[in-house]
């Protein structure tokens, strides 16, 4: 695989993580809780892996932001039109996701 197919393919698995971190927060089915839970620790042990693959440049970086955004508002549409969710948290959880995975050099945040 390519890096623009790596690019592409580590976008929608990141995108995922979204999408479940925010179900998780917004979800009106507490029963689904530790579904979601064990779905994005999942997702993100793949993402690690593809990550170590390749070196990431900035615009590399760049561009797996711009298609994650892509692919979250996709699969949030067509899946879950109902949850509702401030939109600025999107990217901060898109940063905070690509900094636990070690695409963002400079995350400080708190990786749980």
């Amino acid at each position: 695989m390519g890096k623009k197919s790596a690019i592409n393919s580590l976008s929608k698995i990141i995108a995922s993580i979204i999408v479940h971190k925010i179900l998780f927060k917004y979800t009106n089915k507490p029963e689904s809780v530790n579904h979601l839970s064990s779905e994005v620790t999942e997702y993100r042990d793949t993402v690690i892996s593809g990550v170590r693959r390749f070196n990431w440049n900035v615009s590399d970086k760049e561009q797996i932001k711009i298609n994650t955004l892509k692919y979250f508002r996709q699969k949030m549409a067509g899946r879950y039109p109902d949850v509702k969710y401030p939109d600025n948290e999107v990217s901060v959880l898109i940063d905070e996701t690509m900094g636990e995975v070690g695409l963002l050099d400079n995350f400080k945040g708190f990786v749980p």
